[in-house]
């Protein structure tokens, strides 16, 4: 058993026995009692000025509330002591899954130092994992819009009991709900892939317009629930309860083209269950009730989550993958951008009988120097769990052995790209071969070799590219934030059953700016 093998098997058994915990024979109001105390723990955490700027607590209320719905449930009275025990496995996890998924991910080196130690450093140079994480943050809007002043006067006049029932006045609540509207435009806009328009159809009678509205709408009414409570002192930790009809009258009066029953649908679409996760599902079933996600909390990536939320059901899938392949023409508009260049898409590859094999989806060519560029693109659904980031990769890994295998016919001469009448042979073209993503890189080497792959968003903060001769030697040696001077490699050191202990490599960026634009004029 190599030491990799060994640290995932006592990782699947640290699960067994957090599936063992007695806390999963109890009732429903267990999951009530889990997110409390988690967010009881962030409070004490903030009033005591205690920070933790690594740990997402995002994640570990994803985790507890998955775990709830993974466990029938029981009949068991349910005790603080099963809730807190519940509360520190999920604390352990959030590293512990984070470790798996890499682990599983073949991103990770792993060795023993000793007999209950181990050394675990990243297999590959990080520094387009850290470009990735450099770019991420600078789709984040700067400008954070704090309440009016008639927000704040209203909440300070409530009673602020524990779970004060309210309702703010128009006035207010337009105020709010304008502010939030704003929030949700800009989160979409700093985005770089082009954003989906509002009529994109999201099945169900829905589309992109209605659900960003519902989102803008909620996000109003944690923030005004949260003003008005009496632990809006530590922002980010109160949680909303409110019956199904309350919320939909709230969205009534703040979206008030949206009907009745879709704002239903949208409040389901936007409900935790069974194989949902919290980045995607704002809303949690609590015992007849709704609880709504402290403002904080809410996910960003707006036209992630109502696409994924949507394509959660496999019969609505279709028209929404067909609306992501509209959207990675985007790299044809780029390209043609270039001086010189021209460029063609879905370029169909046939067999010398003339069959089609299948076809190449940007082909771009510079008659000056000759040189030529095909990208196999991908526009999959942005990620925003473990699991998605994986299999995104997976799917990088994937489209470069597809097109590697029409890039070893076309050389052989076995198949034949239709190319433009006024281009030249295909094998007097000098070739470059790569994946096109929409956001994420990978520092996973690709398996086909002198191959790479990128995406819309690096090449979007490029300065204007003079040549497509310049384009490709950038592809093939991309700029990336330097070790020590951008990023860090940090450790951590996991406890693991109490008596292992695990010292993992964490990259920490430094709090300064960095673009591929600025290194590249």
């Amino acid at each position: 058993m190599t030491p990799e093998q060994e640290l995932r098997g006592l990782i699947s058994d640290w699960r067994k026995e957090v599936d063992r915990l007695p806390i999963w024979s109890t009732g429903e109001e267990r999951l009530h009692a889990l997110t409390s105390q988690a967010l009881s723990v962030k409070a004490s955490f903030a009033r005591n000025r205690v920070e933790f700027p690594e740990f997402s607590w995002e994640m570990l209320l994803d985790l507890l509330i998955s775990w709830h719905f993974k466990h029938p449930i029981g009949s068991e009275p349910c005790h603080e002591d099963d809730v807190s025990n519940a509360v520190k496995a999920a604390v352990e996890a959030t590293r512990l899954e984070s470790l798996d998924a890499a682990l599983r991910a073949q991103a990770y080196r792993v060795r023993k130092t000793g007999g209950t130690k181990f050394r675990v450093s990243y297999k590959w140079d990080m520094g387009l994992e850290v470009a990735d994480l450099y770019l991420e943050r600078q789709a984040v809007p700067r400008n954070h819009e704090e309440p009016a002043q008639k927000e704040v006067d209203w909440a300070s006049k409530q009673s602020r009991e524990r779970l004060n029932t309210f309702l703010p006045p128009d006035d207010v609540i337009s105020s709010a709900m304008e502010r939030t509207r704003r929030a949700v435009q800009a989160w979409r806009a700093v985005h770089q892939d082009p954003p989906l328009s509002d009529d994109t159809d999201l099945g169900d009678g829905l589309n992109v317009g209605i659900m960003a509205e519902v989102l803008a709408a909620l996000m109003a009414m944690a923030e005004l629930g949260e003003m008005a409570h009496s632990s809006a002192r530590v922002r980010g930790t109160t949680l909303q309860h409110s019956t199904e009809e309350a919320i939909v009258e709230w969205l009534a009066r703040l979206c008030g083209s949206v009907p009745r029953e879709l704002a239903i649908q949208a409040i389901n679409r936007l409900m935790a269950g069974p194989g949902k996760s919290m980045r995607t599902a704002i809303l949690i079933p609590n015992n007849g009730l709704i609880t709504v996600l402290p403002l904080v909390m809410f996910p960003r990536a707006i036209d992630a989550i109502v696409l994924r939320t949507a394509a959660s059901d496999p019969a609505r899938y279709g028209p929404i993958g067909k609306r992501q392949g509209e959207r990675a023409k985007a790299w044809g508009r780029w390209l043609r951008e270039i001086p010189g260049v021209k460029v063609t898409e879905g370029t169909k590859v046939r067999n010398l009988k003339g069959q089609a094999v299948g076809d190449l989806d940007v082909v771009a060519f510079d008659p000056v120097s000759r040189k030529g560029l095909i990208l196999e693109i991908k526009w999959p659904i942005d990620a925003l769990t473990l699991a998605e980031t994986s299999k995104t990769d997976q799917t990088i890994v994937l489209a470069s052995a597809q097109l590697g295998k029409v890039k070893s016919s076309l050389i052989a001469g076995d198949v034949r790209a239709k190319l433009p009448p006024e281009w030249p042979a295909f094998d007097e073209i000098d070739w470059a071969w790569g994946v096109g993503m929409p956001q994420q890189l990978t520092p996973r080497p690709m398996p086909e070799p002198d191959m790479f792959a990128t995406s819309f968003r690096y090449v979007s903060q490029l300065s204007p590219v003079d040549s497509l001769t310049d384009l490709i030697t950038l592809l093939k040696n991309p700029i990336v934030p330097e070790l020590n001077r951008h990023y860090q490699i940090r450790h951590v050191t996991i406890p693991l059953q109490g008596r292992y202990s695990v010292r993992v490599d964490r990259l920490e960026c430094q709090e300064t700016d960095w673009s591929p634009a600025v290194d590249f004029c």
